[in-house]
């Protein structure tokens, strides 16, 4: 499986490479803080109408959606590691 990672806080990222997780995922990080990540981080969020980070977007390994996660309510990284571990 493949995941998105859009962050803009370094812990959130260092959080998700920490955690030992039962399903083994190809994870890819984006800074939305640096020039050509705020544009990736738009590509990615814009379909959901997210607006805050951490958001992550979880795909098959035929690269279809699975789900999102954003941090609206709860941060989405413990989100994803809750579903996952």
């Amino acid at each position: 499986m493949k995941v998105k990672v859009v962050y803009n806080n370094i812990n959130d990222k260092e959080l998700i490479k920490l955690v030992q997780l039962s399903t083994p995922f190809f994870v890819e990080f984006i800074d939305s803080a640096t020039k050509n990540g705020k544009k990736e981080a738009y590509k990615i969020k814009s379909p959901f109408s997210a607006r805050k980070e951490p958001f992550i977007v979880i795909y098959d390994e035929q690269d279809r959606f699975v789900t999102c996660l954003y941090s609206e309510e709860r941060n989405a990284v413990q989100q994803f590691i809750d579903l996952y571990k």
